[in-house]
Protein backbone atom coordinates (compact mmCIF):
# COMPACT_ATOMS: atom_id res chain seq x y z
CA UNK A 1 0.00 0.00 0.00
CA UNK A 2 2.86 2.64 0.61
CA UNK A 3 4.32 1.89 -2.37
CA UNK A 4 0.97 2.10 -4.39
CA UNK A 5 1.12 5.78 -2.80
CA UNK A 6 4.58 6.28 -3.22
CA UNK A 7 4.01 5.87 -6.76
CA UNK A 8 0.97 8.21 -6.78
CA UNK A 9 2.81 10.99 -5.37
CA UNK A 10 5.71 10.37 -7.65
CA UNK A 11 3.27 10.66 -11.04
CA UNK A 12 1.54 13.97 -9.89
CA UNK A 13 4.78 15.60 -8.85
CA UNK A 14 5.84 14.83 -12.52
CA UNK A 15 2.74 15.65 -13.73
CA UNK A 16 2.78 18.97 -11.35
CA UNK A 17 6.37 19.63 -12.82
CA UNK A 18 5.90 19.46 -16.37
CA UNK A 19 2.51 21.40 -15.92
CA UNK A 20 4.75 24.33 -14.76
CA UNK A 21 7.59 23.76 -17.73
CA UNK A 22 4.93 23.89 -20.26
CA UNK A 23 3.65 27.06 -18.43
CA UNK A 24 6.46 28.60 -17.84
CA UNK A 25 7.48 28.16 -21.99
CA UNK A 26 4.12 29.54 -22.61
CA UNK A 27 4.56 32.40 -20.52
CA UNK A 28 7.80 33.23 -22.19
CA UNK A 29 6.38 32.87 -25.55
CA UNK A 30 3.61 35.47 -24.57
CA UNK A 31 6.59 37.67 -23.05
CA UNK A 32 8.11 37.50 -25.81
CA UNK A 33 5.31 38.20 -28.40
CA UNK A 34 4.40 41.03 -25.97
CA UNK A 35 7.68 42.65 -25.42
CA UNK A 36 7.66 42.74 -29.61
CA UNK A 37 4.16 44.31 -30.25
CA UNK A 38 5.76 46.83 -27.64
CA UNK A 39 8.85 47.74 -29.73
CA UNK A 40 7.23 47.24 -33.22
CA UNK A 41 4.40 50.27 -31.42
CA UNK A 42 7.47 51.91 -30.40
CA UNK A 43 8.97 52.09 -33.89
CA UNK A 44 5.46 52.97 -35.41
CA UNK A 45 4.97 55.70 -33.18
CA UNK A 46 8.67 57.42 -33.71
CA UNK A 47 8.51 56.59 -37.32
CA UNK A 48 4.86 58.61 -37.32
CA UNK A 49 6.17 61.46 -35.44
CA UNK A 50 9.20 61.65 -37.98
CA UNK A 51 6.85 61.47 -41.16
CA UNK A 52 4.82 64.15 -39.47
CA UNK A 53 7.56 66.16 -38.71
CA UNK A 54 8.90 66.58 -42.02
CA UNK A 55 7.08 68.57 -43.78
CA UNK A 56 7.29 71.45 -40.90
CA UNK A 57 11.13 71.01 -40.49
CA UNK A 58 11.40 71.65 -44.44
CA UNK A 59 8.89 74.32 -44.34
CA UNK A 60 10.81 75.83 -41.76
CA UNK A 61 14.37 75.30 -43.46
CA UNK A 62 12.39 76.96 -46.95
CA UNK A 63 11.40 80.06 -44.79
CA UNK A 64 14.95 80.29 -43.01
CA UNK A 65 16.49 80.12 -46.39
CA UNK A 66 14.00 82.48 -48.13
CA UNK A 67 14.67 84.93 -45.14
CA UNK A 68 18.48 84.72 -45.30
CA UNK A 69 18.59 85.10 -49.32
CA UNK A 70 16.13 88.05 -48.77
CA UNK A 71 18.51 90.02 -46.61
CA UNK A 72 21.78 89.23 -48.58
CA UNK A 73 19.59 90.53 -51.70
CA UNK A 74 18.60 93.73 -50.07
CA UNK A 75 22.17 94.12 -48.61
CA UNK A 76 24.20 94.35 -52.03
CA UNK A 77 21.41 96.50 -53.32
CA UNK A 78 21.92 98.98 -50.72
CA UNK A 79 25.44 98.54 -50.74
CA UNK A 80 25.71 98.72 -54.61
CA UNK A 81 23.42 101.85 -55.27
CA UNK A 82 22.74 102.16 -58.88
CA UNK A 83 25.92 100.46 -59.93
CA UNK A 84 25.40 96.65 -61.34
CA UNK A 85 26.70 93.89 -58.83
CA UNK A 86 25.97 90.66 -58.71
CA UNK A 87 22.77 89.49 -56.48
CA UNK A 88 23.33 86.01 -56.48
CA UNK A 89 22.73 83.29 -53.31
CA UNK A 90 23.27 79.45 -53.38
CA UNK A 91 20.77 77.09 -52.13
CA UNK A 92 20.83 73.54 -51.92
CA UNK A 93 19.53 71.57 -54.67
CA UNK A 94 17.78 68.81 -53.28
CA UNK A 95 15.61 68.63 -50.28
CA UNK A 96 13.45 70.87 -48.84
CA UNK A 97 10.85 69.52 -51.73
CA UNK A 98 7.44 71.32 -52.05
CA UNK A 99 4.52 69.04 -51.86
CA UNK A 100 2.90 69.25 -55.12
CA UNK A 101 5.86 71.77 -56.93
CA UNK A 102 5.72 70.01 -59.84
CA UNK A 103 2.41 71.84 -61.21
CA UNK A 104 3.50 75.23 -59.82
CA UNK A 105 6.09 76.13 -62.50
CA UNK A 106 5.65 76.63 -65.99
CA UNK A 107 9.11 75.77 -67.48
CA UNK A 108 12.36 73.65 -65.87
CA UNK A 109 15.57 74.14 -67.67
CA UNK A 110 17.61 71.07 -68.81
CA UNK A 111 20.64 70.15 -66.73
CA UNK A 112 23.67 68.33 -68.69
CA UNK A 113 25.10 65.42 -66.53
CA UNK A 114 28.65 67.85 -66.16
CA UNK A 115 26.06 70.56 -64.14
CA UNK A 116 24.73 67.96 -62.33
CA UNK A 117 28.08 66.22 -61.12
CA UNK A 118 29.77 69.44 -60.70
CA UNK A 119 27.01 71.23 -58.73
CA UNK A 120 28.03 69.41 -55.33
CA UNK A 121 24.32 69.31 -53.92
CA UNK A 122 23.89 73.28 -54.36
CA UNK A 123 22.52 75.70 -56.59
CA UNK A 124 23.26 79.66 -57.44
CA UNK A 125 20.38 81.67 -57.71
CA UNK A 126 20.03 84.97 -59.50
CA UNK A 127 17.63 88.04 -58.02
CA UNK A 128 16.40 90.34 -60.15
CA UNK A 129 15.24 92.34 -57.71
CA UNK A 130 12.49 92.43 -54.82
CA UNK A 131 8.86 92.04 -55.04
CA UNK A 132 6.92 93.62 -51.95
CA UNK A 133 3.28 94.05 -51.31
CA UNK A 134 1.99 95.81 -48.21
CA UNK A 135 -1.16 94.90 -48.41
CA UNK A 136 -0.64 90.97 -47.73
CA UNK A 137 3.09 91.27 -45.90
CA UNK A 138 4.92 89.70 -48.34
CA UNK A 139 8.15 90.38 -49.81
CA UNK A 140 10.56 88.31 -51.37
CA UNK A 141 13.89 88.24 -53.95
CA UNK A 142 12.44 87.48 -57.40
CA UNK A 143 15.25 85.20 -59.26
CA UNK A 144 15.53 85.46 -62.84
CA UNK A 145 14.25 81.42 -63.06
CA UNK A 146 10.62 79.71 -62.73
CA UNK A 147 12.11 76.45 -61.72
CA UNK A 148 11.07 73.70 -58.62
CA UNK A 149 14.19 74.99 -56.35
CA UNK A 150 14.15 78.62 -57.09
CA UNK A 151 9.93 79.01 -56.25
CA UNK A 152 11.34 76.92 -52.98
CA UNK A 153 13.30 79.60 -51.49
CA UNK A 154 11.29 82.76 -53.19
CA UNK A 155 9.78 84.18 -56.37
CA UNK A 156 10.70 83.27 -60.33
CA UNK A 157 10.79 85.55 -62.74
CA UNK A 158 9.20 83.61 -66.53
CA UNK A 159 12.04 83.85 -68.59
CA UNK A 160 9.95 84.46 -71.58
CA UNK A 161 8.42 88.13 -70.30
CA UNK A 162 10.02 91.29 -70.08
CA UNK A 163 11.32 92.85 -67.02
CA UNK A 164 9.11 93.94 -64.15
CA UNK A 165 8.90 98.46 -65.57
CA UNK A 166 9.81 98.15 -69.01
CA UNK A 167 6.86 97.73 -71.90
CA UNK A 168 4.92 94.54 -72.05
CA UNK A 169 4.01 91.97 -69.44
CA UNK A 170 6.44 91.02 -66.67
CA UNK A 171 5.72 87.46 -65.47
CA UNK A 172 6.28 86.44 -61.50
CA UNK A 173 5.32 83.22 -59.86
CA UNK A 174 5.38 81.81 -56.63
CA UNK A 175 3.92 79.45 -54.21
CA UNK A 176 0.49 79.29 -52.49
CA UNK A 177 1.60 77.91 -49.27
CA UNK A 178 -0.86 77.29 -46.86
CA UNK A 179 0.86 78.65 -43.81
CA UNK A 180 0.20 81.67 -45.33
CA UNK A 181 3.54 82.66 -46.72
CA UNK A 182 4.52 82.99 -50.55
CA UNK A 183 1.61 83.92 -52.63
CA UNK A 184 -1.03 82.52 -50.44
CA UNK A 185 -2.88 85.31 -49.71
CA UNK A 186 -2.60 86.56 -53.34
CA UNK A 187 -6.40 86.27 -53.89
CA UNK A 188 -7.07 89.16 -51.02
CA UNK A 189 -5.66 91.89 -53.32
CA UNK A 190 -7.81 94.02 -54.56
CA UNK A 191 -8.32 96.42 -57.28
CA UNK A 192 -5.94 99.75 -57.06
CA UNK A 193 -3.16 97.88 -54.23
CA UNK A 194 -0.29 98.59 -54.62
CA UNK A 195 2.95 96.23 -55.61
CA UNK A 196 6.28 97.66 -55.61
CA UNK A 197 8.93 96.25 -57.56
CA UNK A 198 12.72 97.15 -56.53
CA UNK A 199 15.42 96.41 -59.22
CA UNK A 200 19.31 95.70 -58.25
CA UNK A 201 19.71 99.21 -59.49
CA UNK A 202 17.60 100.02 -56.10
CA UNK A 203 14.67 101.78 -58.21
CA UNK A 204 11.43 101.31 -56.93
CA UNK A 205 8.58 100.24 -59.90
CA UNK A 206 4.83 100.89 -58.56
CA UNK A 207 2.00 98.72 -60.27
CA UNK A 208 -1.22 99.08 -59.09
CA UNK A 209 -3.53 95.85 -58.81
CA UNK A 210 -5.87 96.05 -62.21
CA UNK A 211 -7.86 92.75 -62.15
CA UNK A 212 -7.71 89.18 -60.44
CA UNK A 213 -9.11 85.95 -61.37
CA UNK A 214 -8.64 82.31 -61.57
CA UNK A 215 -7.78 80.33 -65.12
CA UNK A 216 -6.58 77.07 -66.21
CA UNK A 217 -3.38 75.78 -66.60
CA UNK A 218 -3.34 75.44 -69.98
CA UNK A 219 -4.24 78.97 -70.92
CA UNK A 220 -1.45 80.54 -68.67
CA UNK A 221 1.25 80.37 -71.24
CA UNK A 222 -0.52 82.52 -73.06
CA UNK A 223 -0.61 85.21 -70.23
CA UNK A 224 2.48 84.60 -69.06
CA UNK A 225 4.39 85.88 -72.31
CA UNK A 226 5.67 89.20 -72.28
CA UNK A 227 4.09 90.67 -76.16
CA UNK A 228 0.37 90.70 -75.14
CA UNK A 229 0.27 94.28 -74.36
CA UNK A 230 2.27 97.57 -75.09
CA UNK A 231 2.19 99.05 -71.40
CA UNK A 232 4.31 98.66 -68.36
CA UNK A 233 1.96 95.09 -67.05
CA UNK A 234 3.22 92.52 -64.43
CA UNK A 235 1.38 89.37 -63.73
CA UNK A 236 1.50 87.30 -60.74
CA UNK A 237 0.61 84.26 -60.64
CA UNK A 238 0.14 81.05 -58.00
CA UNK A 239 -1.61 77.83 -57.61
CA UNK A 240 -5.26 77.84 -56.21
CA UNK A 241 -7.56 75.04 -54.94
CA UNK A 242 -10.83 77.03 -55.09
CA UNK A 243 -11.85 74.55 -58.14
CA UNK A 244 -10.06 71.30 -57.12
CA UNK A 245 -6.36 70.29 -56.17
CA UNK A 246 -4.03 70.80 -59.43
CA UNK A 247 -5.00 72.78 -62.75
CA UNK A 248 -6.26 76.00 -61.99
CA UNK A 249 -4.01 79.17 -61.69
CA UNK A 250 -4.88 82.82 -59.59
CA UNK A 251 -4.01 85.53 -61.75
CA UNK A 252 -3.68 88.98 -60.68
CA UNK A 253 -2.76 91.59 -63.32
CA UNK A 254 -1.15 95.19 -62.08
CA UNK A 255 -0.25 98.12 -64.41
CA UNK A 256 2.47 100.66 -63.80
CA UNK A 257 1.24 104.18 -64.23
CA UNK A 258 2.39 105.90 -67.33
CA UNK A 259 5.06 108.41 -66.52
CA UNK A 260 3.72 112.15 -66.07
CA UNK A 261 3.71 114.27 -69.00
CA UNK A 262 6.25 117.65 -68.42
CA UNK A 263 3.88 120.61 -67.97
CA UNK A 264 4.10 122.53 -71.71
CA UNK A 265 5.28 125.81 -71.24
CA UNK A 266 5.07 129.00 -73.33
CA UNK A 267 8.64 131.19 -73.88
CA UNK A 268 8.94 134.31 -75.69
CA UNK A 269 9.72 134.05 -78.77
CA UNK A 270 13.12 135.00 -79.64
CA UNK A 271 14.14 136.22 -82.94
CA UNK A 272 17.88 134.81 -84.18
CA UNK A 273 20.18 137.05 -84.64
CA UNK A 274 21.48 138.14 -88.24
CA UNK A 275 22.54 141.48 -89.98
CA UNK A 276 19.51 142.39 -90.96
CA UNK A 277 17.91 141.82 -87.63
CA UNK A 278 20.81 144.08 -86.18
CA UNK A 279 20.42 146.60 -88.48
CA UNK A 280 16.69 146.63 -87.88
CA UNK A 281 17.01 146.65 -84.44
CA UNK A 282 19.50 149.46 -84.62
CA UNK A 283 17.05 151.25 -86.53
CA UNK A 284 14.34 150.58 -84.34
CA UNK A 285 16.23 152.32 -81.72
CA UNK A 286 16.89 155.43 -83.78
CA UNK A 287 13.30 156.00 -84.51
CA UNK A 288 12.66 155.57 -80.28
CA UNK A 289 15.27 158.15 -79.80
CA UNK A 290 13.85 160.36 -82.38
CA UNK A 291 10.53 159.82 -80.89
CA UNK A 292 11.76 160.54 -77.19
CA UNK A 293 13.69 163.77 -78.66
CA UNK A 294 10.14 165.19 -80.21
CA UNK A 295 8.37 164.28 -76.89
CA UNK A 296 10.50 166.09 -74.91
CA UNK A 297 11.03 169.21 -77.32
CA UNK A 298 7.13 169.70 -77.44
CA UNK A 299 6.97 169.52 -73.68
CA UNK A 300 9.16 172.45 -73.21
CA UNK A 301 7.36 174.08 -75.54
CA UNK A 302 4.01 173.31 -74.23
CA UNK A 303 5.14 174.47 -70.96
CA UNK A 304 7.04 177.87 -72.24
CA UNK A 305 3.96 179.07 -73.91
CA UNK A 306 1.37 178.09 -71.21
CA UNK A 307 4.00 180.73 -68.65
CA UNK A 308 3.54 183.35 -71.04
CA UNK A 309 -0.35 183.34 -71.20
CA UNK A 310 -0.33 182.87 -67.11
CA UNK A 311 1.99 186.50 -67.52
CA UNK A 312 -0.33 188.30 -70.22
CA UNK A 313 -3.50 187.07 -68.17
CA UNK A 314 -2.00 188.45 -65.05
CA UNK A 315 -1.41 192.56 -65.31
CA UNK A 316 1.47 193.85 -63.07
CA UNK A 317 0.28 196.45 -59.99
CA UNK A 318 1.07 200.61 -61.10
CA UNK A 319 3.10 202.71 -58.98
CA UNK A 320 1.16 204.48 -57.85
CA UNK A 321 -0.97 201.30 -56.10
CA UNK A 322 1.78 200.37 -54.89
CA UNK A 323 2.50 203.93 -52.84
CA UNK A 324 -1.18 203.48 -51.21
CA UNK A 325 -0.87 200.13 -49.92
CA UNK A 326 2.38 201.29 -48.27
Amino acid sequence: MNKHFTLKIFEKSGRIMKEKYHGSKERSRSKAVSTGLIILSVVFLITGIILLLIEPIKRLNRQRISGEALNVIEQKIFESGADEAEMTFVVPATGNEVSGEEYDFIEEPEETEEEEEGSGGYVTLNSIGILSISRINIKYSVWDEATKVSLRYGLGHYPDSVMPGEIGNATILGHNYKDGSMFHRLSELKIGDKVVFKGTDGVEKVFYVEKSKIVSADDLVDMAVGNITDTRQLTLVTCTYEYGRHGWRRVVICRMEPDPEPEETTAAYTEPYTEETSGQTEETAGETSETVETTAETAYETVLETTAESTEETPAPSVEETSEEA
